[in-house]
């Protein structure tokens, strides 16, 4: 893993085409705004460990032959993540 420090307004270049930068730190709570393209799927750690947690169960079932339909996320909490409005802040120079 690679460990970085970075202050308010800086931020890190991921590849040619991902930015993420530190917006805002408050306690232990730290804002990014990140910079990617549209196609460019991003996910909270929490929830992309749901989906490949559920996509292993359901690979392990149809393995089996013993097809119980594995729970998931109910598809629209992911197509309205998309919706969600980007917010463009301006980094000072």
């Amino acid at each position: 893993m690679l460990v970085l420090s970075r202050r308010v307004n800086e931020s890190i270049q991921i590849g040619t085409d991902i930015e993420v930068m530190v917006i805002d730190v408050r306690g232990d709570v730290v804002r990014l705004g990140i910079t990617a393209p549209q196609s460019t799927q991003i996910w909270r750690k929490e929830l992309w460990d749901i989906i490949v947690k559920e996509n292993r169960a359901a690979a392990n079932t149809s393995e089996t032959g013993d097809f119980t339909p594995a729970p998931s996320l109910p598809l629209s909490t992911f197509s309205r993540l998309s919706k969600i409005p980007t917010v463009h802040v301006n980094s000072k120079s």
